[in-house]
């Protein structure tokens, strides 16, 4: 089970969030639906839970680029990793052939937080599906080098023999 301050997460996320059960609702300036939730997954890195990190654009509708939703999304990592010592495994939708624009756009969102995360990343190809997936870790976790170590030698027999 996974905690979270409210309170906290609020002070931080530029968007309202709604906490509806496990999934935290929130919608942009735009009218655009965005749902995020955490499932615990049967995978373990050094000892320690992984959570599916799921982003969900509830509806289809294209939007113009709003830094607002990163902020969002990014404050709510941050306060999971406040709150808890496990890892985030994110791995992109493959069901529109998108997940490569998904994947680049995720490690954007990243990229200027290089000192508070790693980001640890893999690519398969299974059943002619695109698959890439990463975890995410805090800096500061104190197993921070086994996790990493764990998920680079399970990514590899992941991606072992395939094109």
């Amino acid at each position: 089970m996974i905690k979270f301050s409210l309170r906290r997460l609020l002070e931080h996320a530029p968007y309202e969030i709604v906490l509806s059960g496990n999934d935290f609702l929130f919608q942009t300036d735009f009218g655009i639906h965005y749902s995020i939730s955490f499932n615990k997954e049967d995978i373990v890195l050094a000892g320690c839970d992984t959570y599916q990190f799921i982003i969900r654009k509830i509806e289809e509708a294209k939007s113009s680029h709003d830094p607002k939703v990163e902020a969002t999304i990014l404050a709510i990592v941050n306060e999971f990793f406040q709150s808890n010592h496990e890892v985030l495994l994110y791995l992109c939708d493959t069901s529109d052939g998108r997940e490569m624009s998904r994947n680049r756009l995720f490690l954007s969102w990243f990229d200027k937080y290089r000192d508070h995360f790693t980001i640890c990343q893999a690519h398969a190809k299974v059943e002619d599906e695109d698959l890439f997936l990463c975890i995410i870790i805090d800096n500061r976790h104190p197993k921070w080098q086994e996790i990493k170590l764990d998920f680079e030698e399970k990514a590899a027999l992941l991606t072992e023999g395939k094109p």
